[in-house]
């Protein structure tokens, strides 16, 4: 159900119940009134009557008693009756019921508290109230009729009760009426102004938000109210600038990465066509400087300026074997690895000048680390990269500890290596995996990059931990036997 739906069956459900308490409680209060109208009508006609009789028999009428209790029948009216206290009829409006008796119940009633009492009771299919006062046996009236009886007589006076259910009926029928009326209103009322004050602003909001989904950024949400609809507005507007902005920053951002990959295409082939041109004429003077060397003797102070030239050469072969390495590197050839030995072979390999450097390399293994599909030789150079800047990192000495750890949940291995050295600065962390970057004297600045490369074709990472005068960690991840 939507937020509309939802709103309007709760305030349907409110007015419901709230007008419908006040009908009901107004409805109950009104026909109270009303029987409370009939009772006080019923008791003063019964008073009368009563001084009427009373007044005939003081006065000596008895005769005209009957024909004045028949003379008192009227639409309303339905009995007028005077009964012994026993409960048997004396007189009566009606004649043929003179020496019946009425039912005890009802005379049970009067007996119980000797004073008028009027009730409600249904006779021949009718509604009637009745009244029964006592004539009691007054000074006057103990001239004809002695001194011992307390109460002489019961008068008791029927009336209709039809109108008064009519009254109440259309009482209810108003008050129903009334109901639905003011129901209707208030709901059409509060429909239109929910209508007007939030659904037509929300429908407007989601259809901004939908052209923004879309793609147009600049559109945007205009109102002159101040409540909340004005504030969420603002909000969604300035949002909106917000994207749009960043959508700009990206773009820019996007095409200037572009470019770079282009530029990095070309540099690529170009450096690739350059290590090729570079290479061959490298080797042939390696290889003539070496034969040159076999006519100076072991002595001869020219053989320091062969060997400088030929390290000089052997660098700068290593340098475009990087470079072509970086521009175009090959597919990995992976297959079932242990960890273990593989580390260990780089750790030999770097050994002579972690001892010339007083490094010392710790190894922690983790026993349970199953066999891996990767490369071996490229992945031996990531290490063997990582520890060569390790061991450069710590030129004064230092420890470089080499851990492994296999993660169960994600199903990863990682190598861990953790040196003692001078750290990364926050500000070079994000750029020491660019191509050409270093921060030391010598190298090429593609050791790095490199490794990068390799892990990620291995569907790997290389997540970097560095705290400057404190020693940097390089965990290399890899995905564990599938």
């Amino acid at each position: 159900m939507s937020l509309n739906g939802k709103y309007i069956l709760c305030i349907t459900c409110i007015l419901l119940l709230s007008i419908g308490v006040f009908s009901w409680r107004n409805l109950e209060l009104q026909e109270d009134r009303i029987r409370e109208d009939d009772r006080e009508k019923v008791a003063l006609l019964t008073e009368i009557i009563k001084n009427g009789l009373v007044t005939i028999m003081l006065e000596g009428r008895g005769k005209e008693f009957q024909k004045f209790l028949e003379a008192l029948i009227a639409e309303d009216i339905e009995k007028i009756r005077i009964l012994r206290p026993d409960g048997i009829i004396v007189s009566s409006s009606i004649p043929t019921e003179i020496g019946n008796k009425i039912s005890p119940k009802d005379i049970s009633r009067f007996k119980t508290q000797k004073a008028p009492v009027g009730f409600s009771r249904e006779r021949e299919g009718n509604m009637v109230y009745s009244m029964m006062v006592p004539i009691y046996n007054e000074r006057p009236c103990q001239r004809c009729h002695g001194e011992r009886d307390e109460i002489r007589g019961i008068l008791d006076v029927e009336i209709s009760m039809k109108k008064t259910i009519q009254r109440i009926e259309d009482s209810r029928k108003s008050m129903l009426f009334l109901f639905i009326i003011i129901f209707v209103v208030l709901s059409v009322s509060l429909g239109i102004l929910i209508t007007y004050f939030v659904n037509k602003p929300i429908a407007k909001i989601i259809d901004t938000m939908k052209k923004a989904e879309g793609g147009d950024l600049k559109v945007r949400f205009l109102t002159e109210r101040k409540d909340e609809i004005g504030k969420l507005a603002s909000s969604l507007n300035s949002m909106l600038s917000d994207l749009e902005g960043a959508r700009r920053e990206i773009e820019k951002c996007h095409n200037e990465e572009i470019q770079r990959v282009e530029q990095m295409a070309t540099m690529g082939e170009l450096a690739s066509a350059i290590v090729h041109e570079i290479k061959n004429p490298l080797a042939r003077i390696s290889g003539a400087i070496q034969v040159f060397a076999e006519d100076f003797p072991l002595e001869d102070p020219r053989r320091e300026i062969i060997n400088e030239i030929l390290s000089k050469i052997e660098q700068l072969d290593k340098t475009v074997s990087d470079l072509l390495n970086f521009s175009r590197p090959p597919d990995p050839h992976p297959m079932p690895t242990q960890i273990k030995p593989l580390i260990e072979r780089a750790q030999k390999l770097i050994a002579p000048q972690a001892e010339k450097q007083r490094v010392s390399i710790k190894l922690a293994y983790e026993d349970d680390i199953e066999e891996i599909n990767i490369d071996q030789e490229q992945m031996q150079q990531v290490f063997l990269n990582i520890m060569l800047n390790a061991i450069q990192s710590m030129p004064g000495g230092g420890m470089l500890t080499i851990a492994t750890y296999f993660r169960t949940e994600e199903n990863e291995v990682e190598i861990a290596f953790s040196d003692t050295g001078y750290g990364i600065a926050q500000d070079d962390l994000k750029n020491i995996f660019k191509p050409f970057f270093t921060a030391k004297h010598a190298g090429t600045g593609l050791g790095l990059a490199i490794s990068r490369n390799i892990v990620e074709k291995h569907d790997g990472r290389i997540v970097v931990d560095s705290q400057v005068g404190v020693g940097s960690t390089f965990r290399v991840i890899l995905p564990g036997k599938r």
